[in-house]
């Protein structure tokens, strides 16, 4: 699974036809984003010494958001995909192959200009896998990809503001 992941990482394109024929590959992608996920965050507090501010609590919330944006990501991009510019593609396999796109978003363990260059490293590998998984050219890819990815945010955001009003008064 992991070496699915760093090939995708480097864009080898034969992953994405190795993973497209898998039935696994859901999995492993939920797999690979929860481990990118909680990698980071462990990541991060070593990085600024903070191990004693480990939470559980923390970590599970960090790791129901990864995998919460990973899946809105994939399906806003599979129909955007496949409503907009009608390719064929079932959401499950289309969303798989994103999610062994996550390894470049460990980047931001090292702090803000490297979490950048992660953050497109991630939106590039996502394109190819959105281009392979659903048989798009490059330019309805990245339009497919860059939609999902606006979805995800903003449904991110709007959860956000639920969430942070409920977590004040349980606080």
């Amino acid at each position: 699974m992991f070496t699915k992941a760093g090939r995708a990482a480097i864009f080898d394109r034969g992953v994405y036809t190795e993973a497209f024929f898998d039935d696994d590959t859901m999995a492993d992608g939920a797999l690979v984003v929860a481990a990118v996920g909680a990698l980071t965050y462990v990541g991060i507090l070593v990085r600024f010494g903070r191990l004693d501010a480990f939470s559980v609590t923390d970590l599970f919330a960090l790791l129901i958001g990864s995998v919460a944006s990973w899946l809105i990501l994939g399906f806003a991009t599979w129909f955007a995909a496949t409503r907009l510019f009608n390719a064929s593609a079932r959401p499950q396999t289309l969303i798989g192959l994103q999610g062994l796109a996550a390894l470049p978003l460990l980047l931001d363990i090292l702090g803000s200009p490297f979490s950048w260059i992660g953050f497109l490293w991630y939106l590039a590998v996502l394109v190819l896998a959105t281009k392979e998984g659903a048989d798009l050219d490059f330019r309805t890819a990245s339009v497919s990809v860059l939609i999902g990815a606006a979805a995800a945010a903003l449904v991110r955001a709007l959860l956000n503001v639920p969430f942070g009003l409920l977590s004040g008064v349980f606080a």
